[in-house]
């Protein structure tokens, strides 16, 4: 169709080129033959202008040089250096293991061009299809500008794609053809085979997934699925020519002799035999590895190193109607239950005493939110989605807004469970199973909740699930433990910022530097137990030294008060109220160096060990320094106290928690004989929790 366009000369658009088919200029040949009497029209310099670039367009066509007409012809008029070229136009489709680029890895490409079909699968020489994109003149995708191209130029290196592309979803939209490819094919009356009727996009993750289990058959068939779609792709492009040529009236001088692609289709022809002497069969080649999980528990710490850590993963429901999933993964070994009721899953929470608490909810709101209702007077100014989720969507992970109206009572739920726990002391995170499995490269449990269980088995998690019936909101509840698994050691992701806390997800590659080589000590106990002393004694060791009263200080300060134990006993009280425990420990966290060992001292409620657990991880070492009233008593009063002062300070409102702290503590050390005994227990626990660390 080139030899009839005009478009790509200077001055000649749609509308004039319309005009010179009217007139029966209809070819390069008609213009040169009535140049004199139709062009008259127009300035010689012009004309001569554009009979130079006519005779440049005969010799881009002599020499195949689709390129020159790329460059300078409209991208909406791509379609006719497919027409023009028909032999050197390649149709192009993959498959692979999830729609994120970002997480996900092509498995397999096929391609049509001059009415064969081949196909590149992962593992095997990619040399056929570097060839076929060199030989290519045009390339024809759907919806491949934002999926197939990015995903290949991920994934193959210094390849070189013709510069013309045509994106069918995008030309099929200017006739009226809009949707998905599968969509305008029955609009279309296209016909696939039966055995592929009912496959649809996302089950090609899973048929890889089966194929990588050694069910050649299932690659056999997403194959076909590629084929059937290439295929699909003809027609629809012969559809849309037959609109175009209909809308803009193209007169039948032209449009005869349009090529027709779909007349021209690619057989799939099979090597049997496996033989890749045949190079016009498609051979199926045996899996090279039986495990398609990318990720196994080996990869994060080994089984001994998980014998002491134990996670609670709770898949919450926005609803105490509907069953949420809970689990505890103690090691490599899970539990999992269905719960009810807060009331249910608070006390088998307890129960188990956890390390950490893994929830799949929103566990906080956007930043400028004060509720969940769509009646918080920040609704429009600050939306209904996190940072978290946004980088998500962007990385091309399916997420919901935390406060789309569906999910609020969800975000609610987790937001007051969460509070809960670490007013109990219990370190929580926020996990969304659906983007852990992507990234483990498992099937998720709407795609089948079978390969899920056997997904999460291969990845090294052994419990009674693996041969009982389970529901998928338990395997989801024990995706969120693993998340917690992978947090525990470092292998994660923070996403989010830290006003709106942060989203865990799995990164096998990840180093937490902040965590990495360093211990974190929290020190807690009633007044004149000791707290200063062990403080001061790691400073020596060359620990950074803070304390909560420095944040106290800096508020009383700004209303002018002088910090005295009595103020910064009241002002920590009423902090602690609102705006609560969490904001004090991240003022204090805003104070603290990125790198080095640290001492807080002066922890006073469970939240607040909860806080750095979620902060630092397994480099936190909380210390409860405990020692009986009198003699606690003996040492306020000599250094300048009273009896009486003593005794308000010891039942302030302000202390009443740090007793609940004891039971909570990693190590407890009771300050009852000489200052050297007691610092060598601390230099101990630094010794022991080095040891434990280098393991």
């Amino acid at each position: 169709m080139l030899l009839s366009t005009f478009q790509h000369l200077k001055g000649i658009g749609a509308k004039t080129e319309n005009e010179l088919w009217r007139s029966g200029i209809v070819s390069w040949d008609d213009w040169e033959l009535k140049q004199a009497t139709q062009l008259s029209i127009f300035d010689i310099n012009t004309d001569n202008s554009r009979n130079n670039f006519i005779q440049a367009s005969r010799k881009a066509i002599e020499y195949e040089n689709a390129d020159f007409f790329a460059e300078n012809l409209p991208r909406s008029e791509y379609y006719r250096i497919a027409l023009t070229f028909p032999k050197k136009t390649i149709f192009l489709d993959i498959e692979t293991t999830g729609l994120s680029r970002y997480y996900n890895n092509i498995t397999l490409v096929g391609w049509s061009m001059d009415s064969k079909y081949k196909v590149y699968i992962r593992g095997e020489d990619d040399y056929s299809f570097r060839q076929a994109l060199t030989q290519a003149k045009v390339i024809v995708t759907f919806n491949g500008s934002l999926f197939d191209i990015p995903f290949i130029c991920k994934e193959f290196h210094d390849l070189k794609f013709p510069k013309t592309h045509i994106d069918l979803r995008f030309l099929a939209k200017r006739v009226g053809l809009a949707g998905g490819q599968k969509k305008i094919e029955k609009i279309l009356g296209v016909k696939r085979p039966s055995n592929l009727v009912e496959i649809k996009g996302d089950s090609a993750p899973l048929l890889w997934y089966k194929y990588c289990r050694g069910d050649s058959d299932s690659l056999k068939l997403l194959i076909s699925y590629n084929h059937a779609d290439i295929e699909g792709m003809k027609s629809i492009f012969d559809a849309v020519m037959a609109r175009l040529i209909q809308k803009h009236q193209i007169p039948l001088n032209i449009s005869a002799s349009i090529h027709h692609f779909a007349a021209n289709p690619s057989p799939l022809q099979w090597n049997e035999g496996k033989s890749k002497s045949n190079q016009e069969g498609i051979c199926i080649p045996a899996p090279k590895e039986k495990q398609c999980s990318s990720i196994s528990l080996k990869d994060i710490a080994d089984i001994k190193d998980l014998s002491n850590l134990k996670v609670v993963g709770i898949d919450l429901s926005g609803s105490e109607k509907r069953a949420s999933g809970w689990s505890v993964l103690e090691g490599d070994y899970v539990i999992t239950k269905r719960l009810n009721t807060d009331y249910d899953i608070i006390n088998a929470t307890l129960d188990v005493q956890p390390t950490l608490v893994s929830i799949d909810s929103p566990l906080s709101l956007p930043i400028g939110r004060v509720s969940v209702e769509d009646s918080d007077p920040g609704r429009q100014l600050y939306g209904i989605t996190r940072s978290c989720e946004r980088i998500l969507k962007k990385r091309g992970i399916n997420v919901y807004p935390s406060l789309i109206r569906s999910m609020q009572n969800l975000t609610a739920r987790g937001i007051r469970l969460a509070k809960y726990f670490r007013e109990k002391g219990i370190a929580v995170i926020e996990s969304y199973p659906g983007a852990a499995q992507d990234i483990m490269n498992i099937p998720r449990k709407k795609a089948s909740i079978e390969l899920l269980k056997i997904g999460l088995s291969e990845f090294g998690v052994r419990g009674e699930y693996t041969e009982q019936p389970i529901s998928h909101d338990e395997l989801d509840a024990i995706t969120s433990a693993i998340v917690g698994v992978f947090f525990w050691h470092g292998k994660f992701e923070a996403l989010g910022n830290s006003e709106e806390e942060y989203l865990i997800i799995p990164d096998v590659n990840s180093i937490q530097s902040h965590w990495k080589n360093r211990i974190v000590i929290g020190l807690s106990g009633p007044i004149a137990a000791g707290k200063t002393t062990g403080g001061e004694f790691f400073k020596s060791l060359g620990f950074h030294y803070t304390r909560y009263s420095l944040v106290l200080a800096d508020i009383l300060h700004e209303r002018g008060i002088k910090p005295r134990r009595e103020t910064l006993q009241q002002v920590g009280e009423e902090v602690n109220k609102n705006p609560g425990q969490h904001w004090l420990c991240k003022k204090l966290l805003e104070k603290l160096p990125n790198q080095g060992d640290i001492v807080i001292d002066g922890l006073r409620y469970p939240d607040d060990r909860a806080f750095w657990v979620e902060t630092f991880g397994p480099s936190f070492l909380h210390i409860h320094i405990n020692c009986p009233p009198e003699l606690r008593m003996a040492r306020y009063i000599s250094r300048g106290g009273n009896y009486e002062e003593f005794v308000i300070a010891d039942s302030h409102l302000a202390e009443v928690d740090v007793a609940k702290l004891a039971s909570l503590a990693d190590l407890s050390v009771v300050n009852v004989n000489s200052l050297e005994s007691f610092l060598l227990l601390l230099a101990q626990a630094v010794e022991y929790k080095k040891n434990a660390k280098n393991l």
